[in-house]
């Protein structure tokens, strides 16, 4: 793991997390920092936990100010975000499955870059930020192929059929990410990089699909 892309007091909040579990049993860390801090490449700053497990927004944002310093923003049934030792956190009750098993680091369960990536994938149908288009660039260079992440997207969400054309517009369109800010970067990429090979990568999985040379384990579904 590459714990030096999270700053000091993120490394020492990630540490008093794991070493007093706070949340359900079941909790992972998904999202930018589970991501980097398994490809190292860019920082970042916040933490995003899920957990199939409903829990008590307000009771965990108490079990949290016990543990540290912790401001809370919203706690609202099962969704809980704050501030937890200067550090941006949230909670939030998933209900989809862990396709892959979590890897552990200083005790807290991290999700594998095979759910992330469908993850990352709803992420950008959603909004257009620069990280979470970076953040595709570097798990496709990590050897997972834009068609292998349609396959997990698939066994995640079971919607591959009514979304493949909504994602494949998305991974090709940067009007809104153009205006957010790149992630502080750990290796050479600029945004124009991103931007061209996502381009490329979508429109040959494009054509692939029109053509029917999908992967098998795709088109079966």
């Amino acid at each position: 793991m590459f714990g030096s892309v999270l700053p000091d007091n993120a490394q020492a909040a990630l540490a008093l997390l794991g070493q007093n579990k706070p949340f359900p049993a079941d909790t992972y860390l998904a999202g930018g920092s589970a991501l980097a801090l398994q490809l190292g490449h860019r920082r970042s700053v916040d933490f995003d936990f899920f957990t199939p497990t409903p829990f008590n927004a307000k009771k965990l944002s108490k079990s949290l100010s016990a543990l540290g310093v912790f401001q809370e923003e919203v706690a609202l049934g099962i969704s809980l975000i704050g501030i937890f030792q200067g550090v941006k956190i949230s909670c939030f009750q998933y209900e989809y499955p862990l396709i892959h098993r979590a890897i552990a680091y200083q005790n807290i369960a991290i999700a594998h870059p095979h759910d992330i990536a469908p993850m990352k994938l709803v992420a950008i149908t959603d909004r257009g930020v620069k990280k979470d288009f970076v953040d595709l660039y570097a798990i496709i260079h990590q050897g997972v192929s834009l068609d292998e992440m349609f396959i997990f997207y698939e066994q995640k969400y079971h919607l591959l059929e009514s979304n493949k054309y909504t994602i494949l517009k998305a991974l090709g369109y940067f009007e809104e990410a153009d205006q957010t800010d790149m992630p502080e970067m750990l290796i050479p990429l600029t945004w124009e990089e991103v931007k061209g090979f996502l381009s490329k990568e979508s429109m040959q999985l494009a054509k692939k699909l029109l053509e029917g040379t999908t992967s098998a384990a795709w088109a079966a579904h």
